[in-house]
């Protein structure tokens, strides 16, 4: 019974080491793809913000354009053509 037990002993911690083994080879390669991924994510959000960036210049530039089209200098009519427009 005792070398039963003795073998199944180094059986367990065999097949323990082996699993633990193969537990961080798994972590190693998801956390590289994590890493990745957050990097390419990094990088997106920091292309995002330029965009938006360039995107509130441009709608800043169209406000700009927009108003100056809208007003229009007061036509002011002086008073001798309105003596005229009367007498016809």
């Amino acid at each position: 019974m005792t070398n039963f037990r003795d073998s199944l002993k180094i059986k367990v911690t065999d097949l323990t080491e082996k699993l633990e083994e193969r537990m961080y080879q798994v972590y190693n390669h998801h956390s590289r793809i994590i890493q990745e991924r957050l990097q390419e994510f990094t990088q997106k959000m920091a292309k995002i913000s330029n965009l938006e960036t360039e995107l509130k210049e441009v709608c800043h530039t169209v406000e700009s354009v927009y108003k100056d089209l809208c007003v229009q200098p007061e036509v002011t009519i002086p008073e001798e053509q309105t003596y005229r427009d009367d007498e016809c």
